[in-house]
């Protein structure tokens, strides 16, 4: 069996990955919307901390998948992983996604980016403002 080998980023020789072959995988993002306060909603991703605001639900959902696919297109012309550069969101962001209330993007009216499973859910309350 022959092929190419190349460097990998570390200088270690590694064989070739045709990219076309491989499995497309389905990357997922899940998201909480927050009220900051009336007429201000937030959105945070969980697994990385994009954040994002919003006059509405809708705008602030818009503007987070927006950013996601945005940066997603970067992270995969530069050959990383996407969003690879966001560190997970911070606790206290993931337990009022648990305590929140899941909703559909369908029911939000967008659709997820390209190759990306995205869950929502509306927290319960405001957060503390040192979350």
């Amino acid at each position: 069996m022959s092929g190419r080998w190349l460097p990998s980023p570390d200088g270690v020789l590694a064989p070739e990955v045709d990219r076309e072959a491989l499995p497309a995988r389905r990357l997922s993002l899940r998201l909480v919307i927050v009220q900051e306060t009336p007429g201000v909603w937030l959105v945070r991703g969980l697994e990385h901390d994009v954040v994002v605001e919003g006059r509405s639900i809708g705008v602030a959902i818009r503007a987070a998948l927006g950013f996601v696919e945005a940066h997603t297109a970067f992270d995969q012309r530069h050959d990383h992983m996407p969003l690879s550069a966001f560190p997970p969101a911070p606790q206290s962001y993931w337990q009022a996604y648990t305590s929140g209330t899941s909703v559909s993007l369908a029911q939000l009216g967008v659709a997820p980016p390209a190759g990306w499973e995205i869950h929502v859910a509306v927290a319960p309350s405001r957060l503390r403002r040192n979350a």
